[in-house]
């Protein structure tokens, strides 16, 4: 894979602040030199970034979802270890870093035609490695958890994670949008359509997708299949927090016992810095509560957390505390993972 990286020991200390009498998540975390590492190491989950935005603009979106890896590291390695959560089984990077993809793509105009079709190419190039970095990850039985990028990624994750398992997955997105756009080269609208095309996605389910932002081929699609299934935020909006919650479990026991996968597009919640702003979804309490029901009930075989864009909130602030929510989602994942509600 032309485009893996590693982290170093040097880089974690960067963004550790170490405290007397306190150990912090960067402190006690596993670093991979290589892929081959996987298998010499005790590790359950696998904390992998992808850095690129091109599926995004591919899809005619906003830029900025590359450097949420970056962002979160601080925030992730500042983290205490204590009864609650343990490193010594998660493994920090490998990373996609795909820095000459971006550059190529930097000039590109999504509103020509030609150029369109070129960043949706090199999208194409994208789900090359992504695909080939997952499989190497799920062949050894572990878990990833994946940051950054767009939506784009979700083909590449799904495709390793079937040839991983050697059949499809079935998986759970929580997202305004069903991401199930045609088949008209590879952007971050048709990541799950192509998935399920080749036979990788299994059944698909759909949580919080919003009414007015998914067109009528779409709805057209999942009425027509068994197997595709949506509830839309529209709808939650006229159930108490109980029935939501039931809701929830009903789409999870709806997948049925063969392995999932949770996805999770940062623009499911309200005014989170992401590539199409969202003015009404779920609070950030919210979108905890369904990611620990996903991961106790369901115990998913990867978690993608998709569009986060630190670099296009409005100030420092607000950037610190869009990297600090993806880190309690990411925690609430591990915490919970086959536990009991």
């Amino acid at each position: 894979m032309k485009h893996l990286r590693f982290l170093d020991l040097h880089h974690l200390q960067d963004h550790v602040f170490p405290r007397k009498g306190e150990t912090k998540f960067g402190e006690a975390v596993q670093l991979v030199e290589s892929l081959e590492d996987l298998k010499n190491k005790k590790l359950q989950f696998v904390i992998i970034g992808i850095l690129e935005d091109i599926g995004v603009r591919a899809n005619l979106g906003r830029q900025g979802c590359a450097t949420a890896f970056q962002h979160i590291l601080a925030p992730l390695c500042n983290v205490q270890i204590n009864r609650f959560l343990h490193a010594d089984n998660i493994a920090l990077g490998p990373i996609l870093d795909f820095k000459d993809l971006m550059e190529s793509a930097q000039n590109l105009d999504p509103n020509r035609d030609a150029d369109l079709e070129r960043l949706r190419e090199l999208t194409a190039m994208i789900d090359e490695e992504v695909s080939a970095l997952i499989k190497a990850v799920a062949s050894e039985g572990l878990i990833p958890i994946v940051i950054g990028g767009g939506h784009n990624n979700s083909y590449g994750i799904i495709k390793g994670m079937s040839q991983a398992l050697k059949g499809d997955i079935d998986v759970l997105n929580i997202d305004p949008h069903a991401d199930y756009r045609a088949l008209e080269g590879r952007h971050s609208g048709n990541g799950f359509s192509y998935a399920r095309k080749e036979g990788f996605l299994g059944r698909y389910a759909v949580f919080g997708m919003h009414e007015s932002y998914n067109n009528q081929d779409i709805l057209e699609k999942f009425r027509a299949a068994s197997d595709l299934y949506y509830l839309t935020y529209d709808e939650l909006l006229t159930f108490s927090t109980e029935e939501r919650d039931r809701l929830f479990k009903d789409a999870l026991r709806w997948l049925g016992p063969g392995p999932i996968g949770l996805e999770l597009d940062m623009d499911s919640i309200t005014a989170y810095p992401v590539s199409a702003l969202n003015a009404s979804g779920f609070t950030m309490r919210q979108v905890r509560t369904l990611v620990k029901t996903a991961a106790a009930l369901g115990a998913p075989r990867y978690f993608h957390l998709a569009e986060a864009a630190p670099d296009l909130a409005n100030n420092a602030m607000e950037a610190e505390l869009s990297a600090k929510a993806m880190v309690y989602l990411i925690t609430d994942f591990i915490k919970s993972h086959h536990a009991r509600l």
